[in-house]
């Protein structure tokens, strides 16, 4: 019998929505804001999602939300963390100067600050009724639809 091999490209791993979102808010009070205005109830997990990025270990806060009603699972996830080296050395009046660098979690959308995931495997969730209600905060200047299969590093979005 002839042996078979699979790739990631074999299996359809993308069978959720994902929406990006633009605001200055620090994570939690993100979360609370969408909890009230979408009636539903993020709360932070336990475990950051860790990830190695650009050879440092990286934690991206993120906040889930089971739907009974749905049957789906929801994720807000921080896109941008910021990371600070301590005291690098310069020739300066100060001598010493801390930097701050910003870490993504998906590069190529390296202006939005936050992702909604949908978990949609039955693909019935309709993502413009969300992007209707939270483009009306406006603690958020902008919401939006990214396509699934456009992300070059999905497997950055396995939770699981």
């Amino acid at each position: 019998m002839k042996k078979r091999r699979f790739s990631l490209s074999d299996f359809d791993i993308c069978d959720f929505k994902l929406i990006g979102i633009h605001s200055q808010q620090e994570p939690h009070k993100l979360a609370y804001l969408i909890n009230s205005v979408l009636r539903t109830s993020f709360k932070r997990m336990k475990n950051d999602l860790d990830l190695t990025v650009s050879g440092k270990s990286i934690s991206f806060p993120i906040f889930d939300y089971f739907n009974k009603e749905w049957d789906t699972k929801s994720y807000l996830i921080c896109n941008k963390v910021n990371t600070q080296q301590e005291f690098v050395a310069v020739n300066n009046l100060f001598e010493t100067e801390d930097l701050v660098t910003s870490e993504f979690l998906l590069e190529d959308y390296k202006r939005v600050d936050y992702l909604l995931k949908i978990d949609d495997e039955l693909d019935i969730f309709n993502p413009e009724l969300i992007i209707k209600k939270l483009i009306k905060m406006h603690q958020i200047s902008m919401v939006y639809i990214i396509g699934s299969h456009a992300i070059k590093h999905p497997e950055h979005l396995i939770l699981d």
